[in-house]
């Protein structure tokens, strides 16, 4: 609230009565501002799930970010390996068992996921992925601060502005599916919205997101149709 702001407010302008010790603590303070400048963001996720298949009893599963992005790929493909992982889960990365670079057939595919006792197949497409952009508003505040005029200690107001700029943040949407390898069958089928703040990145959403997906796999192979 209130205070947490005047504590901002002193760690960026320092505090009226530092004088040259406040100074150096300001630089100082200054310096370890941007590691709290850390980007997050949310997920939103709606799905559906096949009453035929249970994957409650899935030992294995490969994941796969399909993406162009080779880069993002390998984000994605890591951060549900480990969102899994706290799960208690057992998840591979696609890209470790399948070169991106080589063509397979449907047999080939096959093999693999026998060799590599893989239960299911989870595929996490991105639909859009857009940088959208807002405007902050330039605000005027007056503050007071305590300086000594002619001997005496008085208050002088001053003047700081914020906003007046625009910044831009991620959005990202995605399809999910989870494929049955003994039958074939979608087990489970969802679609899911991530948005981040002006600190963010894709690799902020693909962390969001990952946790997400592992969260909604265990809520539905919990759920009896």
């Amino acid at each position: 609230g209130s205070q947490a702001a005047l504590r901002f407010k002193i760690l960026l302008h320092g505090h009226p009565h530092w004088g040259a010790f406040g100074g150096k603590m300001k630089k100082l303070l200054l310096f370890f501002v941007p590691f709290f400048l850390i980007g997050c963001a949310s997920t939103n996720i709606s799905s559906f799930r096949n009453p035929d298949i249970d994957f409650s009893n899935y030992k294995k599963i490969m994941v796969y970010g399909n993406s162009r992005d080779i880069d993002f790929r390998k984000t994605l493909e890591a951060d549900l390996v480990n969102a899994f992982t706290e799960k208690n889960i057992t998840a591979v990365s696609s890209i470790d068992l399948i070169s991106p670079i080589k063509e397979y057939s449907s047999e080939e595919i096959q093999n693999i996921f026998i060799e590599n006792n893989i239960d299911g197949y989870l595929s996490v497409a991105v639909v859009s992925a857009t940088e959208e952009s807002a405007y902050v508003p330039q605000r005027s505040y007056t503050n007071y601060r305590s300086q000594y005029v002619n001997g005496k200690l008085t208050s002088v107001p001053y003047t700081t502005t914020s906003g007046g700029y625009s910044v831009s943040y991620p959005k990202a949407s995605f399809d999910i599916i989870l494929t049955d390898i003994k039958t074939g069958q979608v087990a489970f089928k969802a679609t899911a919205n991530s948005e981040g703040d002006e600190f963010s990145d894709m690799k902020t959403i693909s962390k969001s997101l990952a946790e997400k997906i592992a969260e909604e796999y265990i809520n539905l192979s919990s759920t009896k149709e």
